[in-house]
């Protein structure tokens, strides 16, 4: 049987907002490698799609080159669970400064994510990652 969780307490959504912490504070990646497969991975961003630890490495690189003082604002999050796996839909505000132009931009992103339990551990790991509409936010950058 599935399961809507949506609470502030709940599990996966602090897995969700840890992720995005990372994210934003622009740690090492070697801080976010736990938290994705390696096999069988597919994170498709707009520009590229990742399908290991190595694509995400060399991803994680260019972004972070690329924008400096990056936020994420978890907006809104609903997440099913069975059978060890759990499907996300979430909607974040993404807000950076471009370092080649010098503008900050923010948008609100719609992403789906598919998790994964660790059969020995439960751990949660990101396996599937599809970023979809992004929607610029002209007052919140």
């Amino acid at each position: 049987m599935a399961d809507t969780i949506s609470g502030q307490g709940s599990e996966i959504r602090e897995f969700a907002q840890q992720w995005f912490d990372l994210l934003s504070r622009h740690d090492p990646v070697e801080d976010l490698l736990p938290l994705v497969v390696d096999e069988g991975l597919e994170m498709a961003f707009p520009e590229r799609t990742l399908r290991s630890h190595a694509d995400f490495r060399d991803w994680y690189t260019v972004v972070g080159e690329a924008f400096d003082d990056q936020s994420h604002v978890l907006e809104q999050f609903t997440a099913r669970e069975q059978d060890g796996r759990v499907d996300i839909e979430l909607t974040v505000v993404w807000a950076a400064k471009h370092l080649a132009e010098g503008t900050r931009a923010a948008f609100r992103v719609q992403q789906s994510w598919q998790l994964t339990r660790e059969p020995a551990t439960g751990a949660l790991r990101i396996s599937h990652y599809q970023v979809g509409t992004l929607t610029p936010v002209p007052d919140a950058a």
